[in-house]
């Protein structure tokens, strides 16, 4: 068994170590900080910037269906998969941006589906994944993807919110 005095002396000694070293090298210690946090700062930057500009670059695909149009399961989980497909589709991006949606929209007691997500997935999203289902661009019917709000009378929105 260990004397404990001879472990408790060796515990101090690498604490002096230690202590002596950092007092030796603040200054390297300190730059090493102050590159690491502008590193830091630059990627997280770019990363923002990158989301930014593939958020401006969304394409959007309305879904016509024929008036014979009956979805199986089969079809319906292979088009899940294709959506799911999308993220993989798109290459790095932030998660924000490389999102697919489905909007499914009611105008004049006719049903709406509109496909968006982005543009560099968009092969992925103009494939027909229905039969009897005819892939448009929204652009070209000249719906373009837009976000609809939702005021509530005598509900002010809140000051974080998106206006």
């Amino acid at each position: 068994m260990a004397d404990p005095m001879a472990v408790l002396n060796s515990v101090l000694a690498i604490r002096q170590e230690v202590g002596a070293y950092l007092a030796g090298h603040a200054w390297e210690i300190a730059a090493a900080i102050a590159f690491t946090g502008a590193a830091g700062a630059a990627g997280a930057g770019w990363w923002r910037r990158t989301a930014a500009a593939a958020l401006t670059d969304r394409v959007g695909y309305e879904l016509l269906p024929a008036s014979t149009f009956e979805a199986g399961p089969v079809e319906v989980r292979w088009f899940a998969g294709q959506l799911a497909s999308v993220p993989a589709a798109s290459g790095a991006l932030p998660r924000r941006a490389s999102a697919s949606r489905v909007r499914i929209t009611c105008e004049g007691n006719r049903l709406h589906f509109l496909l968006e997500g982005p543009g560099r997935a968009q092969s992925l999203l103009r494939m027909p994944g229905y039969q009897d289902v005819e892939v448009v661009s929204a652009a070209v019917r000249g719906r373009a993807a837009q976000v609809h709000r939702i005021w509530f009378e005598g509900a002010r929105p809140s000051a974080g919110g998106v206006r």
